[in-house]
């Protein structure tokens, strides 16, 4: 499959997960907010627009994408990073271990992010042609 289309279906998995959850949290919203906001916002918000922006910037730019292999990392870093923040943060004030778990997976969300823009910024980069 198309890396742009996997972040696409991951966006719409993640939809639906975080429409659920808002259902759920009418029995206990607080509990469940981090996780929430975080699986529409990064989840179907963040993942649709990783994958549109793998496939549009380059073509606007007239470039290929730097490079396949960061943007697979990018996904399932992305992926684990999510699904690790959604698990601990509804219980990082309670738990140590869940609030390192939420540092960490919150790092590995961040370094994805970071991955995304680093391979972006240099597909859409033109090559200065010396003359």
């Amino acid at each position: 499959m198309e890396l742009p289309l996997k972040f696409a279906w991951a966006s719409l998995v993640y939809l639906v997960i975080g429409s659920t959850l808002g259902i759920i949290m009418i029995l206990d919203s607080t509990l469940f907010r981090p996780s929430h906001v975080h699986i529409l916002l990064i989840g179907f918000v963040g993942m649709m627009i990783f994958g549109v922006g793998y496939h549009l910037l380059p073509v606007f730019a007239g470039t290929d994408l730097y490079s396949l292999r960061l943007a697979e990392l990018h996904f399932w870093m992305q992926n684990i990073g999510l699904l690790g923040l959604a698990f601990t943060m509804p219980y990082r004030q309670t738990s140590d271990t869940a609030h390192t778990g939420s540092v960490v997976f919150g790092l590995i969300s961040l370094a994805a992010i970071y991955l995304f823009a680093f391979n972006v910024a240099r597909s859409i980069i033109i090559p200065r042609e010396d003359k």
